[in-house]
């Protein structure tokens, strides 16, 4: 007695339930992007995030310094946008020569853009213990 039909049709069911989860993800993702807005102007994000989130890290081009609680310092130019719940921030990261100043044995490890053509990047704020400014006029 042959059993290929039913290897046959579930292996049809297989791929539909596949692609019935797959789509069910995208819609819940599309909704959860839908309530989590970005916030650009550094007027609104002063109203969300802590005191030590000045406006000025979304206006200035300059090099700051994030320290995460892991001890990582991410290395930024600016702070591009925030998520409207307080959660996420998109940042412009600074490349590897922008601090060659620093000598070697500094505290922190730092993270930076991989190249000047992949300078974005998101971070949790939570995650943010300190903010610094690296440079000096």
């Amino acid at each position: 007695m042959s059993f290929g039909w039913v290897v046959d049709a579930l292996v049809v069911f297989g791929g539909l339930s596949g692609w019935a989860a797959a789509y069910f993800s995208w819609r819940e993702w599309q909704n959860t992007r839908k309530k989590i807005a970005m916030l650009t102007d550094a007027g609104a994000a002063a109203e969300v995030l802590p005191a030590w989130y000045t406006s000025r890290m979304m206006t200035d081009h300059w090099t700051f310094g994030l320290l995460t609680e892991a001890g990582k310092m991410v290395v930024i130019k600016r702070v591009t946008a925030l998520s409207d719940d307080g959660r996420w921030i998109d940042v412009e990261l600074a490349e590897n020569d922008e601090l060659d100043w620093l000598p070697k044995d500094y505290p922190a490890d730092f993270v930076f853009a991989v190249g000047p053509e992949r300078t974005s990047a998101s971070l949790q704020i939570s995650k943010i213990v300190a903010a610094v400014d690296l440079m000096n006029s």
